[in-house]
């Protein structure tokens, strides 16, 4: 069910049964997700994907006849744990491949034609694709025309028509229930079937997989919930090299790494430099470490104030426009690396899809963003007379379109959101896993919600209520003191950019939180870390 909206405007969807006690609430918790531990431990037969064997085939024949391969990635964190993963694979049996990531601003996303001309001037005989290629029909056709077999490794949205490659390992053309895997994990489950299962040195690629995973949101369900847990494992065994040196330089106690530190403090500073400078930064940074680590450390503190500087500039000019079901922008400003973080952040804020791209001569390249009750990539598909390219997931897509139709493009699509949403649908929300009384809120609670872990998508970290709570001890901290330190009946709290609702703490509140710990000298107590809060209801009800 759900309720008015909180202070800060966002909808909560509170769930009609609660559970409070411990380890039900966890059985609960798991069994809501469609989470089954007991089928956890074992990944799927490689050979599950139909055209494994084709592909397994045709790379041993190139290695055995020392033929020219080439690799082709992506720019995202997916694409270049994808790229290494192959080329860690080829270096152990003493082949050095080409390789081209994509230059976000010089080449744009997906295999390019003059990308296609550049492995045929290396006489390239065997081309292997990442995290990318299934929508590649006429480039592929290029390069089968001039001699040279591709293979597609990819999991991104399948078209009306398929690319001529040797072999598309895919995992909608598989026998692999989803969710499925990203491409870290289609390229994974290649090199297990080309190792046949073990290698040497298979915890960094199981690392290298999980990284992808994570970075690109996939659901941690079923498989893919396997493979990360595999990969986290594993990257808490490796005692030196270059992943061991980024997380060190993010801040991060390797025995302790989660999927959030992964998401959040990881997968970023991977992601920075494809968004802003050149993937074959971060490729060299996991593959080497050394100055490159520093270099991508460097570009993320830069991403991350050009953000925040171009996110306001999107949210004031956004203000400004009449209220729709999208939310659409195109400025000539916007660095074309973090278009996809302004629309995100956009869509978080509001509940609504939206669409940022980049005006440069005469072309929009466009990023876009929505929620669950919306896919943005079928809506593209809709729209697709309108446009140049598109491709992307349900709830994160990019295409492109001549500038001049951008009114045009925006308004078929906000139809699109329209009639395929309804308004109640397009707020920002919460969704309540369960109601907690605060005297409940104790170490071994929040032990025991552990083994949830690791937390994402589909898999989130659970989001309580606590109704009636007592804040105490108020004040604003922070350097500009926009977030709520307080305590709530007994229990140390933080709400990270909610110091602006200070005025509304001397009454009792309803408070939407996730649950931590804090760690100070040497004693570990439980936190609250409040997400959102309402007046409680009792308190509504008297005014």
């Amino acid at each position: 069910m759900t309720s008015k909206l909180s202070l800060t405007g966002k909808k909560w969807i509170i769930p009609e049964v609660l559970e409070t006690n411990g380890e039900d609430l966890v059985k609960k918790l798991m069994a809501n997700r469609g989470i089954d531990s007991s089928l956890e431990g074992e990944l799927p037969d490689a050979f599950a994907f139909h055209d494994m064997q084709k592909a397994v085939d045709r790379i041993r024949s190139a290695i055995k006849s020392n033929e020219s391969i080439g690799i082709f990635g992506d720019y995202d964190c997916d694409g270049v744990t994808s790229t290494l993963q192959l080329i860690r694979f080829f270096r152990r049996n003493s082949v050095e491949p080409h390789v081209r990531l994509p230059h976000r601003i010089n080449d744009g996303y997906g295999l390019k034609s003059h990308i296609i001309d550049e492995f045929i001037s290396k006489g390239t005989n065997l081309l292997i694709t990442v995290d990318s290629g299934v929508g590649s029909v006429t480039e592929i056709k290029k390069a089968k025309d001039a001699g040279m077999d591709v293979i597609v490794t990819d999991h991104h949205h399948v078209g009306k028509h398929i690319p001529p490659a040797v072999a598309i390992i895919h995992p909608d053309f598989s026998d692999i229930p989803p969710p499925h895997p990203s491409g870290s994990g289609v390229v994974y489950h290649l090199l297990r079937a080309l190792e046949d299962g073990v290698w040497d040195d298979m915890q960094t690629d199981e690392a290298l997989a999980m990284l992808g995973m994570i970075a690109d949101v996939m659901e941690l369900k079923g498989f893919n919930r396997t493979l990360v847990k595999q990969g986290l494992n594993s990257i808490k065994k490796l005692t030196k090299g270059p992943l061991v040196e980024l997380i060190r330089i993010s801040g991060i106690n390797i025995n302790y790494i989660t999927s959030t530190d992964i998401g959040f403090r990881i997968a970023p500073r991977i992601n920075a430099a494809g968004r802003m400078g050149d993937p074959m930064i971060a490729l060299e940074a996991l593959m080497d470490g050394g100055d490159a680590i520093k270099l991508i450390d460097n570009l993320n503190e830069i991403r991350q104030k050009q953000t925040e500087e171009f996110l306001n500039i999107a949210i004031e000019e956004i203000s400004k426009a009449p209220s729709g079901p999208l939310l659409s922008i195109m400025h000539a400003d916007f660095p074309q690396g973090i278009v996809g973080l302004i629309a995100g952040k956009l869509t978080e804020m509001t509940g609504k899809p939206s669409l940022v791209g980049r005006e440069h001569d005469g072309m929009c390249t466009a990023s876009l963003r929505s929620p669950r009750c919306y896919h943005i990539t079928e809506g593209l598909e809709r729209c697709s007379d309108l446009l140049q390219y598109f491709g992307g997931h349900a709830q994160a897509a990019g295409c492109s379109f001549r500038s001049d139709l951008f009114d045009q493009v925006s308004t078929r699509l906000a139809e699109d959101v329209s009639g395929n949403t309804e308004p109640d649908d397009l707020l920002p929300s919460i969704e309540i896993d369960a109601t907690l009384p605060a005297e409940s809120i104790t170490l071994e609670l929040i032990y025991k919600l552990r083994t949830l872990e690791p937390f994402g998508h589909g898999n989130r970290e659970p989001v309580f209520l606590i109704q009636g709570a007592q804040m105490e001890y108020q004040k604003q901290v922070g350097s500009e003191c926009n977030h709520l330190q307080t305590n709530i009946d007994g229990v140390k709290s933080i709400g990270f950019r909610l110091g602006h609702l200070i005025e509304h703490t001397n009454e009792p509140v309803d408070v939407v939180c996730r649950l931590g710990t804090d760690n100070w000298n040497g004693l570990t107590r439980p936190q609250i870390f409040v997400e959102d809060f309402r007046l409680s209801i009792s308190v509504e009800n008297r005014i």
